[in-house]
């Protein structure tokens, strides 16, 4: 589980966005068509780590509660995105839709750092003990 959680999911991500700005940079360099859906995702990335920078220099009593403000924070952010870029429309269904997949990304990458995390506490403490076994 470890070796999947540290290297190969940010492997396959790093992998897909050297693969996708790869194939961006050829097709503007060949004059294929370019949709700027990547463009404007990658800014939005941009945007949502920079948030997520300035929210780490909050001291926050704990956890969850940082998880709650970054999620509220960034759904704010990101919906008005979503509707000025396409990526949704301002209907019912489509708002419904979006915030529902935001919803399970952003509980997905909450899982995925906090079992990282827990992996390395883990890993620490194993260390801790070892060292005071040995003394």
């Amino acid at each position: 589980m470890k070796q999947f959680l540290f290297a190969r999911i940010p492997s396959i991500c790093i992998c897909f966005t050297g693969i996708i700005l790869g194939s961006l940079v050829t097709n503007l360099l060949t004059g294929w068509p370019v949709s700027p859906f990547p463009f404007q995702l990658l800014g939005w990335i941009v945007v949502c780590q920079g948030i997520d920078w300035l929210l780490s220099h909050l001291d926050f009593q704990r956890w969850l509660h940082y998880c709650l403000v970054e999620g509220i924070i960034l759904y704010v952010v990101s919906l008005p995105a979503a509707l000025a870029f396409h990526w949704a429309t301002v209907s019912v269904e489509s708002i419904v839709a979006y915030s529902l997949i935001f919803l399970a990304v952003y509980l997905l990458l909450i899982w995925y750092f906090r079992r990282r995390q827990q992996l390395l506490a883990q890993e620490l403490n194993q260390l801790l003990q070892e060292r005071q076994q040995q003394a």
